[in-house]
């Protein structure tokens, strides 16, 4: 039963090895996020727009995720390697 997420993002100018947190913690953690965009004043202001009209689908698409991922065992949901990098995002 999959209950946490973990990050490792690994470059020349990167070595980020983030913890498996709780999948609902990395959802109140976006739910923050989103809540905080208009914050963000040096992003884009069209993906400002875009997140701040979208904040609620984008929640619930997220909490319906994270319900889903509940009934399955650990798995790799993201791994990209290039020649000096290395992205990895599992589900534990």
């Amino acid at each position: 039963m999959a209950k946490k997420i973990k990050v490792t993002i690994q470059s020349p100018d990167t070595n980020l090895k983030l913890p498996g947190i709780g999948i609902k913690t990395a959802v109140r953690f976006v739910k923050v996020g989103l809540r905080g965009t208009r914050f963000f004043q040096n992003s884009d202001e069209q993906m400002q727009q875009l997140l701040i009209n979208n904040k609620e689908n984008i929640i619930d698409f997220l909490e319906a995720v994270a319900k889903d991922l509940r009934s399955y065992d650990p798995f790799t949901l993201l791994e990209v390697q290039s020649k000096d990098s290395h992205i990895r995002i599992e589900i534990l």
